[in-house]
């Protein structure tokens, strides 16, 4: 094998093992990074994924239960009230241990003409499966459209 082929091997592995180490969440931040990715994406399949079940959700006051995060939330809703996409303005990791997290975080939704029509705050309880940590409840004190 020559020197040129065994570079280009190894080079390709190290391009494989970094994007299979991005499919999981290795810590909490990066699991609200990755569901601000999706939720910008409006996939729906992929924000499950990122969430467990049931996923409990407390917004001004009112708690709603779901079996994922996806299925709480209505895109085209969200696009009809003027929402393009949603951008993550700090994080702060609360708590932490082995199976839990907890994490202060917010954020803002802009339309399309990059203004900002809401501020919002909002504090996650994520739970580690399978090595991958998961949202598993969202409180929010104020009310914030899901599209519905």
């Amino acid at each position: 094998m020559s020197l040129k082929l065994f570079r280009s091997i190894l080079l390709l592995l190290g391009l494989l093992s970094t994007n299979l180490g991005l499919a999981e969440a290795p810590d909490p931040v990066s699991a609200i990074e990755k569901f601000f990715l999706h939720f910008n994406e409006m996939d729906k399949d992929k924000l499950n994924e990122v969430s467990d079940s049931p996923f409990v959700f407390s917004i001004g006051g009112n708690t709603t239960t779901a079996d994922r995060y996806g299925d709480l939330i209505n895109f085209e809703g969200l696009k009809k009230s003027g929402w393009a996409y949603s951008k993550l303005s700090e994080t702060r990791l609360i708590y932490q241990d082995e199976t839990t997290a907890m994490i202060d975080f917010s954020f803002t939704r802009h339309d399309t003409n990059d203004e900002v029509i809401s501020s919002t705050k909002a504090i996650y309880v994520l739970v580690k499966k399978q090595n991958t940590w998961k949202l598993k409840a969202g409180f929010i004190p104020d009310t914030l459209t899901l599209g519905h």
